[in-house]
Order: structure tokens, then C-alpha cells, then sequence
């Protein structure tokens, strides 16, 4: 068989630019470990190209929506191509938050306390008039956000409940079903894992900490934004961690590479905020730089990313 391999990056989500930006990095890496590689960005003719010339495999680096909803994976499936990164079901369920937290609960994993409502709740049937409600059950500050978005892409955190209805209009231009959020004050961490759900392995725990009010989207990818580094966690903290990080992925379906982001609450218990099925591979993400924590070069990551589909 070729060793000719796909880098699809890019495609039409609001994560398109660093989704090329992932992309460039991983096709030099490719290309450094052997294979002939082609950079596609997706549209209506990558299934056309993708049957004149089958790959050995691709590579998904697209963020958002496209790549880490299962549409990019659905179409691989049909044509039985082999594919980097999680399978339709678990991507599609990462990727919607209020799916994902379900989730969580059901499997006894913290998560910061959530509502959800879509636009036609919002334009037909007063959603907004909830806001009483859910002052009382979730507090402030209330973080709001779409249910379908990545990068911290219109999230806003609100102190009053006179800010609530501009949030959550804000949230609605990103998608129809927003999610309203406990805000936990708290330590942000990053946790990778790669392999599949039957052999994981957790790479360093990476703390985050930014001026930003939160891990906004200049702190993912402008340099100097955020501040990376290996958390410093006692030892029993760290397991701890480690553990319900794997248990996550390892429920969610996760394979080859996800990363895991928490915050630590006041008492010290990880709350579970989302999985990222495909983390951003850029000079400033916690993913490739938990991987040189590791002692994993970049190319080192990428070959342990392709090493499932490349055999």
C-alpha cells in the first residue's frame, strides 16, 4: 500500500485558521517520519478526491465543527478509509457539551452543575424568564456558552442576571442550544491522553494560567496570552486527576489522542469541563507541550497519533 497520506485541516468552522495551523505542523511531521503527505482543505469535492486517489490514512486536524462532530468521520467510514483521532459517536458527543456532561453524570464523574435550551425555547417560549431559576441553582458568576463550540468561542461570564440575555444572545450566533454553567474558580489544568480506551496513557498534567478571566481564545494560541507548565499537585491530587481524566476518555470512547480539561474546585475536586477529540497542535497548546514534558518530541506525537492507522 502508498504511503501516501491526507492532513484534512482547515474547513468552514470558526476554528478554521488554527485548524490549518495544526495541520501545517502535522504534515511537516509526516513528512519528517516518511510518508508523501497532501493537505486538503475540505469541500465539495474531498470525496471526489479521496476516490481517485485513495490514502493509505487521514489525518483529522480540523477543530470544531466539520472535524470533531463526525462529519469529516462519517464520510471516511462510508469509504472505509482509515482515519486518525475518535470514531463518529464518541466525537459527536464530546463536541456537544450538554451530551458530554450526561454523560459524566452517569458515570459518577464531577462536573461543574449545567442547564441547556435551544433557540426556539429562546425566541418562542421565554427561556430568558428562567434566569430566576437558575440564579438560584447555579450562582454567579454563570458561564454561558454555545453547546457546540470549541476554543472558549462565545462564552461569556456573567456577574447579574442583567447580563444574561446578551450572553446568551452572544452564544446563539455560534449555535442553537446554549449552555448555562456553574463558574468554577479554580486551578485550570489540561490533560492529554493518547492510545485507545483499553491502554491509555496520561501525559504530564499542564496548568494553565492567563490574566484572561478564563482560557479565552488569544490565551489558546497568541504566545504570551496563557502560561504553560507541569501542574505541581500533591501526589494523591495527582492520581486523583490522572484517573478520573482516563475515565472520561475511556467512557467517551476516546482513541489515539484527546485532551481532558478540568478545573479544580475550592475543595480541591475536579470538575470536568470537556473533552477535546482533536487538541489543537500549535507552539501554544497544552497538548504538544505535555507531550515534550513526556519526553515525546513533536514527531514522537504524531507518529504515536498515526500508530493505530499506519500499520
Amino acid at each position: 500500500m502508498s504511503d501516501r497520506v491526507v492532513v484534512a485541516c482547515g474547513g468552514r468552522s470558526m476554528e478554521r485558521e488554527i485548524s490549518m495551523r495544526s495541520g501545517q505542523r502535522a504534515a511537516r511531521s509526516l513528512q519528517t517520519l516518511g510518508y508523501e503527505v497532501a493537505q486538503v482543505d475540505p469541500d465539495a469535492s474531498f470525496v471526489k478526491g479521496l476516490l481517485a486517489d485513495p490514502p493509505k490514512f487521514v489525518f483529522v486536524a480540523m477543530h470544531g465543527r466539520g472535524g470533531e462532530d463526525g462529519t469529516l468521520q462519517d464520510l471516511l467510514e462510508i469509504l472505509e478509509i482509515p482515519y486518525t483521532g475518535s470514531d463518529i459517536h464518541a466525537s459527536a458527543r464530546c463536541l456537544d457539551k450538554h451530551s458530554f456532561k450526561e454523560m459524566l453524570s452517569a458515570e459518577g464523574l464531577a462536573t461543574p452543575i449545567w442547564h441547556s435550551f435551544n433557540r426556539a425555547a429562546f425566541a418562542e417560549f421565554g427561556a430568558t424568564d428562567t434566569v430566576s431559576s437558575l440564579s438560584e441553582q447555579i450562582g454567579y458568576p454563570m458561564v454561558i456558552k454555545p453547546a457546540r463550540e470549541g476554543s472558549s468561542l462565545g462564552l461569556e461570564v456573567i456577574h447579574s442576571e442583567g447580563e444574561f440575555p446578551a450572553a446568551v444572545v452572544g452564544s446563539f450566533s455560534y449555535d442553537d442550544r446554549v449552555l448555562i454553567e456553574e463558574y468554577v474558580d479554580g486551578r485550570e489544568l489540561a490533560i492529554s491522553i493518547l492510545g485507545s480506551t483499553h491502554s491509555p496513557l496520561v501525559l504530564p498534567i499542564v496548568e494553565i494560567t492567563t490574566t484572561e478571566p478564563y482560557y479565552t481564545f488569544p490565551a489558546h494560541y497568541e504566545l504570551g496570552v496563557a502560561e504553560l507548565q507541569v501542574a505541581k499537585l500533591s501526589e494523591e491530587l495527582e492520581a486523583q486527576v490522572r484517573s478520573v481524566a482516563q475515565r472520561a476518555y475511556v467512557a467517551a470512547g476516546c482513541r489515539d489522542l484527546a485532551r481532558v480539561d478540568i478545573r479544580l474546585d475550592k475543595s480541591d475536586v475536579p470538575q470536568i469541563l470537556e473533552i477535546n477529540t482533536i487538541p489543537g497542535l500549535t507552539e501554544t497548546g497544552p497538548t504538544p507541550f505535555a507531550a515534550d514534558a513526556a519526553g515525546i518530541s513533536f514527531d514522537g506525537l504524531i507518529e504515536r497519533v498515526v500508530s493505530r492507522v499506519s500499520r
